[in-house]
């Protein structure tokens, strides 16, 4: 039991590494191949690895932009011997390279896992945001923008 609960935290450990370094093919594998994403509230939503893996690499992947996301506080709880739940909170930061935007915010994550082959994989994984504070900087002048749940 606290070998799978270790081997879940590790696998979220590593979506975040991953995200941050850019690794697609290690995000890929990270992810159950029928995995769903419900992230923002569900407003940026996929179905399949395939699908899931394309969304992170076209919003992410650009050198033009850098990122920090960081995992904390896990809950997880085995729902089966295959299967369990977690929730996470999410500490991120997404900037442009050139300085023209940022974006720090915070979010709970809500995921299920399976193992499969033996090994854990991220089956669904989604959060809602707690808040968001964008700053955009545009011919010097700064326009900043924040929502928040509450």
């Amino acid at each position: 039991m606290a070998d799978d609960i270790r081997a879940i935290e590790q696998l979220k450990y590593a979506y975040f590494r991953c995200l941050d370094t850019k690794d697609w093919d290690g995000i890929a594998d990270l992810f159950c191949e029928d995995a769903s994403t419900a992230y923002d509230d569900g407003a940026i939503s996929f179905a399949g690895r395939e699908q899931i893996v394309g969304f992170l690499r076209d919003a992410l992947g650009s050198g033009a932009v850098v990122s920090m996301h960081t995992g904390h506080h896990p809950e997880i709880e085995l729902t089966s011997a295959d299967t369990a739940a977690g929730r996470w909170y999410l500490v991120d930061q997404v900037i442009a390279a050139d300085g023209s935007w940022r974006l720090h915010g915070t979010a709970v994550y809500e995921d299920t896992y399976r193992r499969e082959g033996g090994r854990w994989r991220i089956a669904t994984t989604g959060y809602s945001r707690i808040f968001e504070e964008v700053l955009v900087v545009e011919d010097g002048v700064e326009e900043r923008t924040f929502r928040s749940r509450f």
